[in-house]
């Protein structure tokens, strides 16, 4: 019996942080010996069209926005994960100050199939808009996604997208939306018709001041002025982005609200149920989430060995949804070791965080970015070590805390440092002479001179 073999892709051999890594080439059979193809990662009928269509409308809504430099054009991918039980589809807007995710959950469809986990990254282009427009209630439709490709099926025909290269700048703010969402705290849960009444007031140009919202029950409010006292309220910088939440207004439930305090940053969680849109906002419109500012507040001077962070991304991939602990214990890690293990695979974009469920996600990205990407910061701190420019006066563990102070020679001055991380390893406080400090504190993430102070201190500890 004659068959044809075809391969997919050379077999490769490659030698990455000392570990030789070896891809065995992939083979199409064609003719009477051919195999049957592989099912779609994920295939089921739309239970729910309209919740469906808005969350996926609210997504293209995202990718469509601009808040900050328009001069620049739109860049639009949605990653789509399917593993746990759920699928989630990611984006950022064009000017990359927002993060939208929709999280579908099982009972989003009906005669569901989750064949297995997989990442995909499409277009949504006008056809596919087109067909999600034509979403109805008692109207059949079904969704699937494969490696290459998603479909949706209607009464009108098929529309399908086919997978595009994802940016390398997606997967810098993958690991940035991660660290600032790990220290979002929830703020506020507001029912339906309080989160209504208090989104439909926000203006569709809020200009550059902060916005206060206050969620009182009966009438709730947005104040151009700062209230009086601490809590109450929450203080959104170009607030005309949660504007992008008026979409999934029609099925919200229940809208949870958690803000990272040191930021600004904010996550707006709405719950329909069946499935959550859930909108981050970076703490201005300008900074947008880069992959470079809180995420440098929680790397630390550990070095993770290669060989373990190989293994535990392999867990990761295999337990899909989990917290440190639960890595920790599969891997047989101390805690704050897994911490650190967490953070590197965080920093290559293949985790993600679910902040109203608290587990991290794993993604099944194309690429890896590992030790390609260094931010600038971490570049300068590096340098800083390496020219022993950092002098260290005082330095201790304290409570799981670690204090350290002490002087840092720069290029333009030698500047006085203070930090204190604390026993998460998250840096809670810091404060430095040099000019980014100066301007930005801690906002916009440590500057290289106290990030040099901490990796010296760590080690010397």
């Amino acid at each position: 019996m004659d068959f044809i073999t075809r391969y997919k892709q050379p077999s490769l051999v490659e030698n990455q942080a000392g570990l030789l890594l070896i891809f065995l080439a992939s083979t199409e059979l064609t003719g009477e010996s051919q195999p049957a193809a592989l099912p779609a990662i994920f295939s089921g009928q739309i239970a729910q069209p309209l919740i469906f269509r808005n969350l996926l409308l609210g997504l293209q809504q995202t990718v469509e926005a601009r808040f900050y430099r328009p001069d620049l054009w739109r860049m639009l991918d949605p990653v789509i994960t399917s593993g746990h039980r759920l699928l989630r589809m990611e984006c950022f807007s064009s000017c990359g100050s927002v993060y939208a995710r929709a999280d579908l959950t099982e009972n989003a469809f009906s005669d569901r199939a989750f064949h297995r986990q997989g990442t995909t990254n499409v277009d949504f282009n006008s056809a596919f808009i087109h067909h999600l427009a034509q979403l109805r209630p008692g109207k059949p439709a079904h969704f699937e996604m494969g490696e290459q490709s998603i479909k949706l099926e209607t009464a009108q025909g098929a529309a399908v997208e086919h997978k595009v290269k994802l940016p390398e700048r997606w997967v810098k703010g993958f690991l940035q939306v991660q660290a600032v969402q790990r220290q979002a705290q929830p703020r506020f849960e507001l029912d339906r018709l309080t989160a209504s009444q208090l989104l439909l007031q926000v203006p569709a140009k809020a200009g550059k001041t902060p916005l206060f919202l206050v969620p009182r029950r009966h009438k709730p409010e947005i104040l151009h002025r700062q209230p009086a006292g601490k809590d109450g309220f929450i203080a959104v910088n170009d607030g005309q982005r949660l504007r992008l939440l008026h979409t999934v207004l029609p099925d919200l439930k229940t809208l949870r609200v958690y803000q990272t305090e040191a930021t600004g940053a904010s996550l707006w969680v709405a719950d329909t149920n069946a499935a959550q849109f859930s909108l981050g906002l970076s703490g201005a419109a300008a900074q947008g989430f880069s992959g470079d500012g809180d995420a440098l507040r929680q790397l630390s001077a550990v070095d993770a060995d290669e060989a373990d962070l190989a293994l535990a991304r392999a867990a990761a991939a295999s337990l899909n949804h989990f917290s440190i602990a639960d890595l920790a214990d599969h891997q047989g890690f101390a805690l704050p070791y897994a911490a650190e293990i967490v953070d590197r695979l965080a920093q290559q974009g293949v985790l993600g965080f679910d902040r109203d469920r608290d587990v991290y996600f794993y993604r099944q990205l194309p690429f890896l970015l590992g030790d390609r990407y260094q931010p600038d910061r971490l570049k300068g701190s590096q340098t800083l070590l390496t020219k022993q420019a950092v002098d260290l006066e005082h330095c201790e563990r304290r409570d799981g805390e670690l204090i350290a102070r002490g002087w840092v020679r720069g290029e333009s001055g030698y500047y006085p440092v203070v930090l204190r991380v604390d026993a998460q390893g998250y840096l809670q406080e810091g404060r430095c002479a040099c000019a980014w400090i100066e301007k930005h504190e801690l906002r916009r993430g440590p500057c290289k001179h106290l990030l040099a102070l901490r990796f010296a201190a760590e080690r010397t500890t």
